[in-house]
C-alpha cells in the first residue's frame, strides 16, 4: 500500500432521493451505498449536496435500507439504480450490497453509457472507471507512528485488535504491526482481541494493566469504541497522564473524551472531504478528465485505478475538527 497524504423504481417502493427534481438539462451523478445512517455517509452525502451548486450538477443520493423496506436487498438495489439510470444520472457512484449480484448493475450501466466508479467494496474482477476507498492499513499506520513517537519509539505497546478478524480491521491490524514491527529491538507487542464494547475492552485493558503492573507505555486500537475501553481501564489505574492512547474513526465518545484530555489521539477518516473527492471524480467523468488514482490495485485479473481518501490525527489540539462530525459535542461546551 502507499501512503496516504495529510489530506435504483419498477414496483411502489418509497424511496427518497437526496435531489431528484425533473430538471433534465442539470447533469445528475447516481450515489448508491447499503445504507446511509452511518456518520461517514452522511457526511459525505452533505458534502456532495454542498458541491451542486458550484459544480452544476444534481445528486441523486440512494442508500438501499434508508426506507426500511422489507425486501431482498440485492433485488431492490437493482430496482433503484435502473430508477436512477431512467432518470438520467451520468455518473453512478456504487458501493454495492453484494459485490456478487452487483454485475448486471454494471452490465445496464455499461450499456446506457454510464461510467461507474466503485466507493469503499471494491468489485473482484470488474473493470470499473475508478474505486474510491480508504487505506485501511494506512489508518493503522498513522495510529502506530502517532502513538511511538510520543513514547520515544521504545517501550510496551498493547495492541487492542477486533476479535471477528474482519477484514477491514485485519487491514488496520496489518498497518500498526508493520510499523511497530520496524522497531522491533526496541518496542515489544501485546496483542489481545475484544469484541466492539467498550465495558469488554475495559475489563481486558485492567487485566493487562494489573498483569504488567501498568508497565504499558501505549495502547492502540483498532476502533474507537475499544479505544473508548481502554482510556477508561487507563482511568481506572489512574495512569491518563503515562500511557499513550490511540484509537481509529474519531467516534463520538473516543472524541469526547480528546477533548477533555482523557484521551491522545483518534485516527480520522475525513468524510467530508471523502465526499468531495468523490465529486470531483464524478465532475472528472463528465468532463471526460481521466481518473486521478494512487495505486492500482490488483483485482482478480485485472489493475484498479484506486483513489485513497485523506486521514488525519485528531488530538486535544485540534479537536475542533471534528465539530462538523460531531456537533452534539460542542453544544455541550455552550
Amino acid at each position: 500500500m502507499t501512503r496516504l497524504p495529510w489530506i435504483f423504481l419498477i414496483i411502489p417502493v418509497a424511496v427518497v432521493f437526496a435531489s431528484c427534481g425533473n430538471d433534465t438539462s442539470t447533469l445528475k451523478i447516481g450515489v448508491s451505498i447499503p445504507e446511509t445512517t452511518a456518520p461517514v455517509y452522511t457526511l459525505m452525502k452533505q458534502a456532495m449536496i454542498d458541491g451542486e451548486k458550484d459544480s452544476g450538477v444534481k445528486v441523486l443520493w440512494n442508500g438501499v435500507r434508508d426506507a426500511g423496506v422489507k425486501q431482498d436487498l440485492a433485488t431492490l438495489e437493482t430496482q433503484q439504480i435502473r430508477r436512477m439510470l431512467d432518470e438520467g444520472v451520468r455518473v453512478l457512484i456504487f458501493k454495492a450490497v453484494d459485490e456478487k449480484r452487483a454485475y448486471p448493475i454494471l452490465k445496464e450501466a455499461e450499456r446506457r453509457n454510464v461510467p461507474v466508479i466503485t466507493l469503499d467494496r471494491l468489485l473482484v474482477s470488474i473493470n470499473v472507471r475508478g474505486h474510491i476507498a480508504v487505506n485501511e492499513t494506512g489508518l493503522g499506520e498513522a495510529a502506530a507512528q502517532y502513538a511511538i513517537k510520543q513514547i520515544g519509539y521504545k517501550g510496551n505497546v498493547l495492541i487492542l485488535e477486533e476479535l471477528t478478524g474482519a477484514e477491514s480491521f485485519r487491514n488496520i491490524s496489518l498497518g500498526i504491526y508493520g510499523v511497530l514491527d520496524r522497531y522491533s529491538d526496541e518496542i515489544r507487542i501485546h496483542s489481545h482481541a475484544s469484541r466492539l464494547n467498550p465495558d469488554i475492552a475495559l475489563d481486558l485493558t485492567d487485566r493487562v494493566l494489573k498483569n504488567y503492573a501498568g508497565n504499558i507505555q501505549a495502547i492502540i486500537a483498532v476502533d474507537s469504541t475499544l479505544a473508548v475501553g481502554a482510556v477508561r481501564g487507563v482511568q481506572l489505574h489512574e495512569l491518563t497522564d503515562q500511557i499513550i492512547t490511540v484509537g481509529v474513526g474519531a467516534g463520538e465518545e473516543a472524541c469526547r473524551r480528546i477533548m477533555s484530555k482523557q484521551h491522545d489521539a483518534e485516527v480520522d477518516r475525513m468524510p467530508y472531504q471523502r465526499g468531495q473527492e468523490v465529486l470531483k471524480a464524478a465532475l472528472d467523468a463528465l468532463n471526460g478528465r481521466p481518473f486521478s488514482f494512487d495505486i492500482e490495485l490488483p483485482n482478480g485479473r485485472i489493475l484498479a485505478k484506486t483513489k485513497f481518501g485523506a486521514i488525519r490525527l485528531i488530538t486535544p489540539a485540534n479537536y475542533s475538527a471534528v465539530r462538523r462530525m460531531w456537533p452534539n459535542l460542542f453544544e455541550d461546551k455552550k
